[in-house]
């Protein structure tokens, strides 16, 4: 037993029609059907015509992704000494040259590495962090102090290629 719906298409094919403007016989599954207006679209339309939009504006998205990200990376590059010496006067008085400064914020807020802007040489690795403003920072302030009095930390350089394996 076939299915309604295909019989009905079949069906289609067997009933005649008179063209209203040429007067010419057709099948009813040969008609074009044309409005005096564009009906309204219909909700997959409608989701379609939504899903197209997305897509276009993530292409262009994409498009510019890059180009934002060095742009900002840049803007960051060139505001960083102003910051920190705006958010950090110590830095400065501490004869640090800002670009040896990274921020980390934890556990320690920055780490110095003294010497590579000028000299692209590093002299020293400096953990530089103001007073603790609660148990945990307090903690872990001591807890680091420990570790590099007693030279108990390493240098191990670790790979990691484009699909996420680390080697190294």
């Amino acid at each position: 037993m076939k299915p309604p719906v295909v019989a009905a298409f079949q069906d289609f094919q067997r009933i005649m029609v008179v063209c209203p403007k040429c007067g010419g016989i057709h099948r009813l599954s040969e008609l074009r059907l044309s409005y005096r207006v564009k009906p309204k679209p219909t909700w997959l339309e409608e989701l379609r015509l939504k899903e197209e939009k997305l897509e276009k504006a993530e292409e262009r998205f994409e498009e510019k992704k890059d180009k934002l990200k060095e742009a900002a990376r840049e803007r960051g590059r060139r505001k960083l000494p102003a910051m920190l010496s705006k958010c950090v006067p110590v830095i400065s008085r501490l004869g640090y040259v800002h670009q040896d400064v990274k921020a980390m914020f934890d556990p320690v807020d920055f780490v110095v590495f003294d010497g590579m802007s000028i000299r692209a040489q590093v002299r020293r690795l400096v953990l530089l962090d103001g007073p603790p403003d609660n148990k945990r920072r307090e903690r872990a302030q001591r807890s680091l102090q420990k570790v590099v009095k007693k030279g108990s930390y390493e240098w191990r350089t670790v790979r990691v290629d484009d699909e996420g394996r680390i080697s190294g």
